[in-house]
């Protein structure tokens, strides 16, 4: 069984993954069309990940660099 230390930093390590993704998917679809629905969609997943992550670990997480309207 893992400690409660292993699985923070588990989960630490899956959610900054899954930033990174949606980063770069974020930033293709605004290279590709800023106006886009797909990069209004890519961007609101952004937020979204941002406001999960803020709840389960208060206010004293980064923000997400470089997404307009993250820190909504």
């Amino acid at each position: 069984m893992q400690s409660e230390e292993q699985l923070d930093l588990g989960t630490m390590e899956r959610v900054g993954k899954q930033t990174d993704l949606l980063l770069r998917l974020y930033q293709a679809e605004l290279a590709r069309d800023p106006a886009s629905r797909d990069t209004e969609s890519s961007r609101s997943n952004l937020i979204a990940l941002r406001h999960t992550i803020a709840q389960i670990y208060g206010s004293a997480e980064p923000s997400v660099v470089g997404v307009p309207g993250a820190d909504e």
